[in-house]
């Protein structure tokens, strides 16, 4: 608007200019008898007139083009104006879809005001909002406003004859000075001298958080209106931190959900189990409270017993690789079921124990809540939080953690299958066992493992006696025959969670987990009968084969993959040399 001033303006003042000039010519030329031009010349008058209607011409010219140019700035103007409004209208829309509530800075001003507010409008000596902490049973200072040298106290215990039960049966109350007992001021170190005593209790979804309270030096200066005054501010102040607290929870719930899509979309396909429960747990810890935190999954070759996988928090209990019974126990319901659990208090419920009977009366958990995962490629599990406290999960907590239970399902679900996947092309072929290059992989793993866990494991490295005369008297059909059954043989010699490869030619390898070799060395005597006694018969062939086997320990024979291997390799051409159909240990050289 003011820029539009300026322009006509400055056209205002081009054109009184224009026109006093074109007025001056027109004196002189058009009335050429007056005196001032008789004796001018006609060429001369000639001349005046043209430059008259050069001045007129230029006048209109100037006159059009301005406001030419006058009407492309009102347009611009107004292009500049919506434009900027529009700005405006997107920056309010802005603020409304993307502000950021800070609801502990809210809750902040919140109490400041209501306290300046009672304590104008009560002429209040002292005003002081209190809530209850139950697990501590203290009343915790929210905000104040006194006049006098004594201040409320920062906290207080839950005691006396006021405080001990006014948490169970709050009620608004008035006590004038006759009425006032010597606990009923414990909100001050050195309680003054008081005439009056208002307290209004506030409630939040009908639950008793706390109270607001105002005192006087004055007798009687206070009535029932002021006490319905008083408890009027304290369910304002319920409410609103009831809204306080749902915004504060959908903040919550915007945080676990992108948590979860981060642990959805960010965990890698070749992750660890072991890693995958670790960032779990992390997630888990920060929306929840617990004590302890277990992760257990049914044994593949026992189904009535779990094996706990991952462990966070109390110690002192069931760690990794421990058993846990389901019969009775708080994990049946998750695994025979299929269904939740919430225990808000072990000493009133139906659960005999948690992990192995008689175990509740060792380590004092109080409330747990469960769920099942049970991804469709293994066996059934759960995941468990528990807590010292009673009543410290609620049915909310369960649906939350039951939503988080079923992503965590489908990431396992997806690992599986790219495990699957993986395997296909670690497979030997022949012989439907790991090949080299997963042999290596599975034994870096579990050597790694060991190591994190302070644990022992075994390797076999186990080569068939004279083979090359089974290829070349039979042909290699029948060689094919006699590795595929020698494979059979040795896996069905071992346990499920142990590895069995084909490590090259007519060689293997076994790895035994959580093992050392001298527990193991029935297991490769074993599998050594079993080979020697096995009757290989195919098209004309009826032969009997040997293996001999070397073992070695991880970490007394090599704390690494290549001293392993080189370890059972020297045992098992010890055992070659010694005549074959034999086990050999690894033995340092003195």
């Amino acid at each position: 608007m003011l820029y539009g001033l300026i322009i006509m303006n400055n056209l205002k003042s081009t054109w009184i200019v224009s026109t006093l000039l074109i007025v001056i010519l027109f004196l002189f030329t058009v009335y050429p008898s007056t005196d001032a031009f008789v004796n001018v010349p006609d060429p001369f008058q000639q001349i005046f007139r043209i430059l008259l209607f050069i001045a007129i011409l230029s006048l209109m010219i100037f006159i059009l083009t301005e406001m030419n140019n006058w009407y492309k700035r009102c347009r611009m103007l107004t292009k500049s104006s919506d434009q900027h409004s529009g700005e405006k209208e997107n920056a309010v829309n802005a603020i409304g879809l993307h502000y950021k509530i800070d609801t502990s800075e809210n809750y902040k001003q919140l109490v400041h005001i209501l306290t300046d507010i009672i304590y104008s409008s009560l002429m209040a000596q002292s005003v002081f909002i209190y809530l209850f902490n139950p697990d501590e049973k203290r009343y915790i200072l929210q905000e104040n406003r006194c006049s006098h040298k004594s201040k409320p106290l920062p906290s207080f215990s839950a005691e006396g004859e006021l405080f001990s039960n006014y948490h169970f049966d709050a009620k608004p109350e008035l006590y004038q000075a006759s009425q006032i007992g010597p606990d009923y001021l414990k909100y001050y170190q050195n309680s003054p001298k008081i005439g009056t005593l208002m307290l209004a209790p506030v409630n939040v979804n009908g639950f008793y958080v706390g109270f607001i309270g105002t005192d006087s030096v004055d007798k009687e200066s206070w009535g029932k209106e002021d006490l319905d005054l008083l408890v009027a501010f304290a369910e304002l102040f319920g409410n609103a931190v009831l809204q306080i607290d749902v915004v504060d929870q959908q903040e919550n719930y915007i945080r676990f959900f992108k948590d979860l899509f981060r642990l959805n979309t960010e965990t890698s396909l070749g992750i660890e189990p072991h890693e995958l429960y670790k960032q779990a747990a992390s997630i888990l810890k920060k929306y929840f409270s617990f004590d302890k935190l277990t992760f257990a999954f049914l044994n593949r070759d026992q189904s009535s017993e779990l094996t706990i996988e991952y462990v966070e928090g109390s110690e002192a209990d069931y760690t990794i690789g421990h058993e846990i019974s389901i019969h009775k126990g708080v994990w049946e319901p998750l695994i025979k079921e299929k269904l939740p659990v919430l225990i808000r208090d072990y000493d009133k419920s139906n659960v005999e124990f948690r992990f192995q009977p008689e175990d509740l009366k060792i380590i004092p958990f109080q409330s747990a809540i469960g769920i099942p995962v049970s991804p469709s490629s293994r066996e059934g599990g759960g995941i468990l939080m528990e807590s010292f406290k009673t009543d410290n999960y609620t049915k909310q907590d369960v649906n939350t953690l039951a939503l988080f239970g079923r992503n965590f399902t489908e990431i396992l679900n997806r690992l599986t299958v790219y495990q699957s996947m993986k395997d296909l092309a670690m497979i030997d072929g022949l012989t439907g066992i790991y090949n080299h290059r997963a042999f290596k992989e599975r034994l870096q793993i579990e050597i790694e493992r060991s190591r994190r866990y302070n644990t022992s494991l075994t390797l076999l490295i186990l080569d068939l006696d004279k083979f090359k005369r089974i290829n070349d008297t039979y042909g290699h059909l029948n060689g094919d025959y006699v590795l595929k059954k020698c494979a059979n043989i040795i896996r069905g010699s071992v346990r499920t969670v142990d590895t069995v490869a084909r490590y090259g030619g007519e060689e293997f390898a076994v790895i035994l987990i959580n093992s050392d070799k001298k527990s193991c060395l029935n297991t490769a005597e074993r599998i050594c009968k079993n080979i020697h006694t096995f009757l290989f018969e195919k098209d004309g062939m009826t032969e009997h084969m040997s293996v001999s086997i070397g073992m070695s320990e991880y970490p007394g024979d090599g704390d690494n993959l290549q001293s392993l291997i080189s370890s059972a390799d020297m045992a098992m051409y010890r055992a070659k040399r010694a005549g074959g159909n034999q086990v050999m240990l690894y033995e340092k050289e003195s």
